[in-house]
């Protein structure tokens, strides 16, 4: 058996394991679909102009090569000249700014990075459970 970290200790589940847990025990019993929301996981059929456009990416060598760890500068430099539009305030794509594969992954980063063991997290309620656990897997006190 794999011994787990003892930071995992820290981490608790959340309601949303207890829907899903709910709803993968549901929909076989009932025989009527449901909707899986929790996760974003459904059995919707994407666009066909958003399927071909992911199709035809694949097929572009640029497409498929490791970008830079902290995201694509032209990416990064978009999202300065957004965040300047709309808050007043323009980042350094080069210092500032790193592109992630997602917000989960972007929230973890943040707290690795920035909470030391020990450190308390001001965090807002109501708020996204998950970022609670990723603040506790960085040692943080949430």
């Amino acid at each position: 058996m794999i011994k787990r970290a003892r930071r995992m200790e820290s981490v608790r589940g959340f309601g949303i394991d207890r829907v899903a847990a709910a709803a993968a025990d549901t929909s076989p019993r009932s025989g009527r679909p449901v909707l899986r929301l929790e996760n974003l996981d459904t059995n919707l059929p994407l666009p066909p102009q958003a399927l071909a456009e992911t199709i035809a990416g694949l097929a572009t060598p640029p497409a498929n090569s490791w970008l830079p760890f902290t995201g694509d500068l032209d990416l990064r430099a978009a999202v300065s000249a957004f965040t300047a539009d709309r808050a007043g305030h323009r980042y350094d794509p080069e210092r500032e700014i790193v592109i992630t594969s997602g917000g989960m992954e972007g929230l973890l980063d943040v707290a690795l990075a920035l909470v030391d063991p020990d450190d308390e997290v001001v965090v807002t309620d109501p708020t996204y459970a998950g970022f609670v656990n990723r603040v506790r897997l960085a040692g943080g006190i949430p």
